[in-house]
């Protein structure tokens, strides 16, 4: 999922998108909330492109003699069937939101019923909210150098991991 914070100052990947001018954070986590990934794009970044980013960082870590599939869950501005495809390819499984102008296609609600799991994109949020709350240098873009920023948001989750370890 994707969190679009404002950049007044401007600088390199720093475009207009759909909410004024800014940059995207793009987050992966686990079913608990906790940060796995984190990438960060101009506000006119592709964001199917940057969940196959995100998804490259988890094989390193991944089970491989795992008989079970990992759901993959993510919000309607993921919404592509090319993505569909290359991430049961990667054998995750992607239960994504269907955008309103998509015809006959399986309501993600019947998809939850049929496997028998809850929904779980608030926990993404949730952690969102925490990297808000815990690093507010992340609430608001002043970084020029999107490598200050790369920067600052993957301390943002080493912080997190680190309060999570230590207590």
């Amino acid at each position: 999922m994707a969190l679009f914070p404002p950049g007044p100052g401007g600088g390199r990947e720093v475009e207009h998108g759909y909410k004024g001018k800014s940059s995207l954070l793009h987050l992966i986590t686990d079913k608990e909330g906790k940060p796995l990934g984190i990438t960060t794009t101009s506000a006119k970044g592709n964001e199917r492109i940057q969940a196959l980013a995100l998804l490259d960082q988890l094989e390193s870590v991944r089970c491989k003699n795992s008989k079970n599939m990992t759901i993959c869950e993510a919000d309607k501005g993921y919404d592509s069937a090319a993505l569909r495809v290359e991430i049961l390819r990667r054998a995750y499984l992607p239960i994504i939101g269907y955008r309103r102008n998509q015809k006959n296609h399986i309501s993600t609600g019947d998809l939850y019923a049929f496997l028998k799991v809850s929904k779980r994109r608030w926990v993404v949020e949730r952690t969102f909210s925490w990297l808000k709350r815990k690093c507010r240098r992340l609430l608001i873009r002043w970084e020029r150098l999107p490598e200050v920023w790369n920067a600052f948001a993957v301390l943002g989750l080493v912080f997190m991991w680190l309060q999570t370890l230590l207590g």
